[in-house]
Parts: structure tokens; sequence; C-alpha cells
């Protein structure tokens, strides 16, 4: 029944191949600018009119972090005039009106050249070639005298040297062309990184920080570099010799970089924006009175995120329903700790598995029920692979599991309070949760059952209460958190 009155954009469970969702509008019009978005584009705007700057950035962020999708809107914003160039200007407009104002000053109507190119564990410097290729006959057509040349290029083996010759080539075109400029992002630049690291001979590294250095130079069709990665340059060269690390090194310090992580607030509202309630005016404020409420409880318990208060708190609360606020302020974090980020979040926002946002929503009966942490849980174990390095998030999970397992069969609401703490122990301490009994007493139907369970797991030591900070924890026979002491003394 619930269904027919909630439904959620899941246009993030897909990934977002630059190369082939090019010319896909629906992946533009779905779209979400975030801040991290804005702080990208600002930067790009302050270098135009700029003589000599740097126009070489790197975007580092986890898998599914929302960096693809941005180098896909930003190619269109700045891509010759077209139909996606009108839905791209139009989401911005809406988003930022200011930020869409500066691009278009200084846009012309043949736009930007745009190369776009995806990592692969080959060569780097001949796959730019057929991607300057591709680039050239999308801009200047088949019969112009560079894109001849390109494709002759494609057929035999190019040095860094080589392709330098020809970004020059490209940029006295542009300008001929009236262009605006051009535009070079490469996605998943770490899988070239892994294939430089095996083959040092392909001299890669060279080539990126000879575009890195050529992109600053001026023009009247200036070179802008983006390069998007999972983590730095300097963790691909790790067990390189001194000599060679300082060589990366040097290439890093040619690129600005740049965090692709979105704030705990920024996630939720990508979250509110893609949920579409369709309730009464009476159920609408019964929504907003527990919504509040809820919000209330967490700012006293200083577990509302950062920038958040009580009144933006309810009103996102509100708008997710019928997901619950803690649920919700789990989410993230959890995607973030153990899958791939918005794009697992939004798996979960879209799948009919077990547990997930679908199937639960199903069970709903009434206006005014929510769907608990425990349940994520549930969906977690049952339906995410563990992709997390992190020993000690893994160990949480198996401290849950291994609690679970120890109490056996029993009432539904004992174990739904077992897996809410588990999952305060291990997103926790990132996200400022702990399992107080002032929270704990919102992730169950009644606060009864709650004090009950309570009682119940501690009597058979699966939880352990902890006075000096007042949270409760899995009880695995000791309250001394060895690891963390070890960690604090190294």
């Amino acid at each position: 029944m619930m269904e027919q009155w909630i439904s959620v954009d899941t246009h993030y469970t897909r990934s977002i191949n630059l190369e082939r969702d090019t010319n896909s509008k629906d992946v533009l019009q779905a779209y979400l600018p975030t801040t991290r978005a804005f702080l990208m584009l600002e930067k790009v705007t302050h270098t135009f009119g700029k003589k000599t700057c740097p126009r070489s950035w790197s975007l580092i962020g986890s898998y599914g972090s929302g960096k693809s999708s941005f180098a896909n809107f930003l190619s269109h914003l700045l891509a010759k005039e077209d139909d996606n160039r009108a839905v791209a200007n139009d989401v911005l407009t809406k988003a930022n009106a200011e930020l869409f104002q500066k691009i278009q000053s200084v846009q012309k109507p043949k736009g930007h050249l745009i190369i776009l190119l995806t990592g692969s564990p080959e060569s780097l410097t001949q796959s730019l070639v057929h991607a300057m290729f591709q680039a050239s006959e999308t801009f200047f057509g088949q019969s112009h005298q560079i894109t001849k040349k390109l494709l002759l290029a494609t057929k035999n083996k190019q040095t860094a040297r080589d392709i330098m010759a020809f970004f020059k080539e490209l940029q006295t075109a542009v300008i001929q062309e009236k262009g605006s400029g051009i535009l070079l992002i490469i996605d998943e630049l770490g899988k070239f990184l892994e294939y430089e690291a095996r083959h040092s001979s392909s001299n890669d590294i060279y080539l990126l920080q000879s575009i890195a250095e050529f992109a600053a130079q001026e023009s009247d069709a200036n070179l802008l570099f983006l390069v998007l990665m999972h983590q730095g340059f300097e963790q691909y060269a790790k067990g390189f010799g001194e000599s060679l690390r300082n060589e990366w090194q040097k290439i890093q310090g040619r690129f600005e970089s740049v965090s692709f992580l979105e704030s705990a607030e920024q996630t939720l509202r990508i979250i509110a924006a893609a949920f579409h309630n369709q309730f009464n005016q009476n159920d609408a404020q019964l929504v907003t009175n527990q919504a509040e409420k809820i919000a209330t409880v967490l700012d006293v318990q200083n577990a509302l995120p950062k920038g958040l208060d009580i009144v933006t708190a309810s009103e996102l609360f509100a708008q997710c329903y019928p997901l619950h606020p803690l649920a919700l302020l789990i989410l993230p974090v959890l995607c973030q700790k153990v899958a791939q980020n918005e794009r697992t979040l939004f798996s979960y926002l879209g799948s009919i598995e077990a547990h997930g946002f679908k199937d639960s929503l199903q069970q709903l009966k009434s206006v005014g029920e929510w769907i608990l942490p425990c349940e994520i849980f549930d969906y977690f174990i049952q339906n995410q692979p563990l992709a997390t390095l992190d020993h000690a998030t893994n160990r949480r999970w198996i401290e849950v599991i291994s609690a679970l397992e120890r109490l056996g069969d029993c009432e539904n609401h004992h174990q739904q309070l077992l897996k809410t703490v588990g999952l305060f122990n291990i997103i926790g301490s990132q996200s400022g949760f702990k399992a107080s009994k002032e929270l704990l007493e919102l992730c169950l139907p009644t606060v009864s059952q709650v004090e009950n369970s309570l009682e119940f797991l501690t009597q058979k030591s699966l939880l352990q209460f902890r006075r000096y900070n007042s949270e409760y924890r899995i009880w695995e026979g000791s309250d001394f958190d060895l690891e963390s002491a070890l960690e604090e003394e190294l």
C-alpha cells in the first residue's frame, strides 16, 4: 500500500562510463550538482581569462562517489551548442545561476574540443591518440587535416613528444575554428598508472607532466586537464626506489588535488532530492511531527551531522520518509566504510532484494511506521559483499554476527536491538553516534521493547554498558580496546 505514495529516483544505481554515456540525455537530466561539483566548477571558471596559471586537477574519491557523473556533466557544459549542452545548462541554472553565468560569459557556440578517455591496463600514450582522433573527428569533421593526421597516428606507435605536438596542432586548429578551448578528462587514471608501474619504459609519467605543464601555458584556446582517481599518485609508487618515488611526487605537484567525498549533510540532500512522497495533509503532518521529535533527540545527543540544525534536519528527515532518520544517517557512513559510496546507497534504495528499500516498503502497513536501522544491517549482510580493507571494521562485523549466533532463536525485538547496537558500534566513531539508551529508544517501535531487550541482552552477556560514556557495546570479554590503544601508542 505504501509504495503507491512513495517513489525514489535511483539514477545513481548504474555506474557512469564517460565514453559510453557521453550522449545519454537521461544521465544528464538526472544529475544532481553537489557542493563538491560547485567547488570544481568554481576552480575551472577561475582560470577563465587568466594568462598563465595551473589548469590541471586530480579528483580523488572512492568508487561510486560521483566523480564520473561530474566529469560527464562538465564535458557537456563546455561542449559545442547542442541538445545535451542545453540540458546541462538548464540543470546548472536551476542549481546555481551565478556559476552558469560565469561559464556562459566565456563560452562560444563552438565550445571546447572535448577529449574523453577511460583508463585501462595499457599504455596511456597509445590510448590517448585514439581519444584525440575521436574528439577531432567530432569537433572538426573527418576531412580536416588534423583529423587525418591523428587517424594515421592511431596506426603507428607514438611517443610522448608526438602527443604534445598533436596538442599544439589541435590548439591552433581550435583557435582557427573560433572554439573556446580544449577539455581533456581521463577517468580511472589509476589503471594507466598501474600499467606504468609495471612497464616503466612506456614513459607515461613524463607525458602526464608534459600535458599538465602545457595546460598552464597561455593561449586563446587554453587546455583544461582533469584526471579522476581513487587514490593519490604516491599510492601507485609504493615499492619503488627513492628516485622513482621522487619522480612520481613531481607529477603529483603538477596537479591540484581535490577530494571528491561529500559531507554528511550534502549526501542527505542528494537522497532527499531523490524521494517523492504524495501524502494527504494529515499524513504529511504526522510524518513531520515524528521527524521533529527524532531530530530534537538527536540534537540533544550531539548526533546531528555538522552544519544541520533541528529545523533543517526535520525537513530532510520528513522528505526521506519512511527511511528512519537514524537509518538515513547510518547509510552514507556505512557505504563509505564497506562499499561503494553513493552508488551502493542508491542501489539499496532501488533494490528489490530481501531487506532492500522496496522490500521493506512493502512491509509497512500505515503512515507513521519507519524502515528501521536493523533492516539496513540485514540488507548489507545478505546482499552486499564487504569491500572494506579496514581490519577494525571487518572485526566489528564479525563481532555482531558472532553475537547474533550466540543469541539464537528469541523474540524479534531482541535481535533487532542487537543488530542496531552492532551498527552503531561499527560506524559510531566516524559519525559521532554511540549506542546510548536515548538513541536506541528511537530505533524500535516502543520504548518498552528497548528496555526489555537491553535487560535481556545484558543478562545474556551479549551487551555491556560502558558507564564512562553511557554506551552499549557488543560484549567480547573485555572492555579494554587493545587495537585502539596500540594504534594510539604507535
